[in-house]
């Protein structure tokens, strides 16, 4: 299935779609032992990786957005929708031989 980030779609579903989730633990080494500080799983601190073709057009719209650092609302492959996103384009690549699409390496911050 194809993302949206607004109302602008991807070309076809991602190449690659990564959660990271945002686990705050931390094993603290002693001298005796270990012990663990554990502030919980942070929803707000989970973003998506994501490698995904997109028209040129939709490309300049999503840019823009970057640019502009507006939050979004990103719909992902399941259809799930995540609200007050911001988009972190990380690089991207013509395609060959079809330089009118872009395969876009971009993250989705949830904020």
């Amino acid at each position: 299935m194809k993302i949206k980030i607004n109302n602008i779609e991807s070309y076809r579903s991602p190449e690659s779609c990564t959660v990271h989730v945002d686990d705050r633990i931390e094993r603290i080494q002693l001298i005796n032992g270990n012990t663990v500080q554990d502030y919980g799983h942070i929803d707000s601190g989970d973003y998506f990786s994501l490698s995904c073709l997109f028209s040129k057009a939709a490309y300049d719209l999503i840019a823009a957005l970057w640019q502009a650092r507006t939050l979004v609302t990103f719909t992902d492959e399941s259809g799930a929708v995540w609200s007050n996103c911001r988009i972190v384009i990380k690089s991207w690549s013509y395609q060959p031989r079809f330089p009118g699409y872009i395969l876009l390496e971009f993250e989705v911050w949830r904020v």
